[in-house]
Formats: structure tokens, sequence, C-alpha cells
């Protein structure tokens, strides 16, 4: 984490309250006054020599770089910062301005503001760069002697609530102060089904993370990991992989209920764990990984791929809209005979809910946070008696407040619900599932094609006004390998991700005590 200090008022005007409200933990910086690594100044009037003297006096005897960002650039004049003349520079209107990074070690590729910048000539050592009608401007320069970063994005409010310009930012600051990166990450996949293919695909493009080996008993499954990459190593026993010295982390892709044994002996192993979903069956086994991973300085996280969809973004996105959030009901099924080997077999799986439930309940308790009162649920067993799931579930979370959040799984759902519908105080969201069709040709050229399950498709979503009025609601730009590019931040660079260890046992701790609601008839159960 670096240490920020924010140079002038934190309230007031737009542009310093977003800088109060900026997501700065999430981005790895600690606001801290005394001592900081990086000194942060955003004036919206004009900064006298003097005053620039005194600033950057500061900044350097303590250490730190100092920030010149957004409008500052624009109130510089006749003083040590005023480097770049941005003052007389040429601006363009606000406009998507593409932060390109240029000399960064950076895993997610451009990024994208709604903001402006001054047209200014290199000075320094560019960093970030934009381009305007073709020509291409530095946007992130250090300025010699190498203690002073300009950035012209950061003229609005908007650009500093973005959680990944305050992340570039924090590349931008660790590269001015001679920070280094750990080195790559050595990922050891444990399981190479389908969910480890794609592990491996999302390893393969993100960069700093390296897929070093594979354990599978099936002979298949390795040779097909070893198509991936020449030479890769593949191993038969799960324990022959732990043992491998360029191994620093394990994906557990196995079955549930055996997901915590699997952890602990990878970090006792001294590796990082992450954990298909759910984390355990329990909430005391994810406990006990959590608590172990604590003990010896390692990290536990749960592959919640789920937060990052596009219909569960669409919703957060417009939770402004909304109000307040008080009432969600989600649905996932059809009529079907259920998926068979363990993601039907109770013991296994854990149940009906906890299969698509250690999805949805992320994201309801991401919709609805704050303390839970209770959780109720029913199961149903009334015609899929070859497997030991329920064949419909039900299970209701009352928040503090009296807040509420439903979710339904079904496979005997012959009329489907929507796969979203939330009531905030100001509108309401509503997630249509749609039906598509992927059409081919068969080996003779006659038409295939096949019909997707709704499940498979994102739903549409739209926004109902109190008047009545409907509006469909576009998802935010998709992100590339989310989960694993903040992987790479956190293991290289100490920058937070997004889904923690613990949100994902409080996760496992909801849908337990579904599961005992349940088996009490549908009683109240308060999570552990």
């Amino acid at each position: 984490m670096l240490r920020l200090h924010v140079v002038g008022p934190r309230t007031g005007t737009p542009l310093q309250s977003a800088l109060a409200d900026a997501p700065w933990e999430a981005a790895g910086f600690v606001l801290d006054d005394a001592g900081a690594d990086v000194h942060l100044l955003v004036a919206e009037t004009p900064v006298s020599p003097a005053d620039q003297t005194a600033v950057l006096a500061q900044a350097r005897a303590s250490g730190a770089v100092l920030v010149i960002a957004g409008p500052t650039l624009r109130h510089l004049a006749g003083g040590e910062l005023d480097v770049l003349h941005a003052a007389n520079a040429t601006q363009p209107p606000p406009h998507h301005v593409r932060l390109i990074p240029e000399a960064l070690d950076w895993p997610f590729g451009p990024i994208e503001v709604l903001d402006t910048f001054p047209l200014t000539d290199p000075v320094g050592r560019t960093l970030v760069t934009a381009s305007v009608a073709y020509a291409v401007y530095p946007v992130g320069t250090v300025l010699p002697p190498g203690d002073v970063i300009a950035i012209g994005v950061g003229n609005a409010p908007g650009t500093w609530t973005e959680l990944r310009f305050l992340q570039l930012l924090h590349q931008m600051c660790t590269s001015a102060l001679g920070k280094q990166a750990a080195g790559d990450v050595g990922i050891g996949l444990l399981g190479f089904g389908a969910i480890g293919a794609e592990h491996a695909a999302a390893i393969q493009a993100t960069p700093g993370l390296r897929l070093v080996a594979v354990a599978d008993p099936n002979p298949e499954r390795r040779a097909a990991a070893a198509a991936i990459v020449d030479g890769l190593p593949t191993f038969e026993s799960s324990d022959a992989l732990l043992v491998q010295s360029d191994v620093q982390l394990v994906v557990v892709s196995t079955p549930p209920n055996t997901h915590a044994l699997w952890a602990q002996r990878a970090l006792t192993a001294g590796r990082h764990v992450v954990l298909e979903k759910p984390m355990a069956l329990t909430a005391a086994e994810c406990d006990a990984v959590l608590d172990l991973a604590e003990s010896q300085g390692l990290t536990a996280l749960v592959y919640q791929n789920r937060r990052f969809d596009p219909d569960f973004r669409t919703i957060m996105r417009a939770s402004d809209r909304l109000g307040e959030v008080f009432h969600v009901e989600a649905f996932i099924g059809g009529h079907s005979h259920p998926c068979s080997y363990w993601h039907s077999e109770v013991t296994v799986s854990g149940g009906a809910l906890f299969d698509w439930g250690s999805h949805v309940i992320d994201q309801l308790l991401q919709l609805l946070p704050g303390g839970i009162e209770y959780v109720t649920a029913i199961n149903h067993k009334r015609v899929w008696h070859d497997v030991t799931n329920a064949d419909h579930a039900r299970m209701t979370i009352v928040m503090e407040g009296g807040r509420e959040a439903t979710f339904i799984y079904s496979d005997l759902a012959a009329a489907i619900k929507p796969r979203w519908y939330v009531l905030g105080t100001n509108g309401a969201v509503v997630g249509d599932w749609r039906y598509e069709r992927v059409i081919s040709r068969t080996a003779i050229g006659t038409l295939a094609e096949d019909v997707l399950a709704p499940a498979d498709s994102p739903p549409v979503m739209r926004f109902v006004a109190p008047d009545g009025s409907v509006t469909v609601l576009a998802p935010p730009p998709a992100e590339a390998h989310p989960f694993h590019a903040d992987l790479a931040l956190w293991l290289r660079w100490g920058i937070p991700p997004r889904v923690r260890g613990s949100e994902s046992r409080r996760v496992v701790s909801v849908l337990q005590a579904a599961e005992e609601s349940a088996a009490l008839g549908g009683l109240p159960v308060k999570p552990s």
C-alpha cells in the first residue's frame, strides 16, 4: 500500500468531494498525511510560485513523489512546477479519453475515462499517452529529476471514482518511486476440467501470471493441458504438483467437498490459493482455510467470476438511479433433468442452493450490503429421484432494516421467472432471459442449430422508472479476465483484489444457514 497525502481541502467542490470519496484503499493507497509516499496536488485555483515551491519542498523532504493532476496543470505559472506550460496549451472538450500505458507493469491494457487533458509536448519520461485527432500526446509524465508526476486527466470528478484510473495512478507512483514488482507468479492448476481450461486461458492472457504445472488424474485432460503450453509439466498426483518449486499459487478446481482439504495442503506447502466456488461446504472449513492463510502470510481467494458478469455490473452501475435497494429476486433454472456427476450429489456439491448459489448469493450480498438478520429456505424433492440434490429450492435473506433478497433455483420451472427483479425507492431493474441459438453447418453441410439454455446468455436489462417509462440498459465495457488481472496486481504490487476471501466465506455461511433452515422446514436461521 502507498501512503497518500491529498494536498488541499477534501470537500467542497464536486472535484474535491470526488477525491474524498474515491476508492483509495481498493486501488492500493491509504490516506496518511504524515510520512506519505505520495503527495497529490489537485488545485482548482491558481497556485502561486511560492506555494509551488513549498509543496514540492514538503514532498522532497519526506522522500515522496509529488503528483500534480487534472486542473492543477492549468493553474501553474512561473513556478518550479510549470514545466509543461499547460496553462497556454490547447485543451479539447471532454471526451472519451483512452489512456494507454506505455512504460508500466500494467495487466489490463488501455482504460477509458470521460475527461479532457492539455495537448502538451513531451517533457521527461512518458508513462501514459492518449490521442487527439490522430496525434499522440503525453498524459502521464515523470518530470525531471524524477520525483514529480504530471497527469493531464482528472479534470472531471468522475475520473477520480474510477478504480482502474486510481490503480493506474498507483502504478505511475510506484514507477516514479523506483519500486519493483515481484516476479511473474507461477501458477499450478489442480484439476483441468472445463473451468481449469478457463483458468489456463486467463493466465496465458494476463501479464505477470505464468502457467507452470497441471495436475489431473485423467490422462486426456493432462494431454489437453500439455497442448496449451509447450513442455508444460503435468502430473497425475495432486501432491506431486505441490512440491514443484516454481508453483507459487495453486488453483483448486476439485469438487467442492474437497476444496478445504486441498487448500490447506497447498497453504501448508507455502503456496497461495485460489479456490473454485463454493469456498467450502461449511463456514468452519472456510475459517480453517483463511486462518491458515493468515498464519502463513499467504493469500486465499475464491474465483467469484460472476461478480464481473455484464448483467450484474449493469445493476451495480444503475444503483444510483435505483435509490435505496430494498427487495431483490434472482432466479436460475428451467424444467429439465439436473446435470450429472457431483453437481447433483448433495454430499459433494452441498445441495442445489450451493451450486448456483455460490455465484448468486455473492452477487446479492454485494447489492445489499450490511448485516443479516436471518435466512429461510425450502427444498422440494418431487421428480428427479435419481440424484440427491433438491429439484427446486428457494431461500430468502432478510437484512438489517427489513431489506430482503430471494434466490430460487429450480429444475421444475416450466415457466421461468426473470433473472433479476430489483426494487429501489426510485425505480426498478428487471433482467429478462434471452433464448439464443447457435447456427452452424454439419459435416455434410446441412443446418446445425443449438438452442442455448437461458442461463448461457446474458439477460436483457431494463430500468423501469416510477412513471412507467422503460429504458434498456447497456452493460459496462467488458474487462478482459478481471479476476486474474486483479490477482496479478495483488501478488506483484500489493493492490487489493476486488474479491476477498472473507466475502466468499460469508457466502458459504449464508448457504449453510439456508440448508439448515430447509432441514427445519423453513424456520429462520442466522448465519454464523
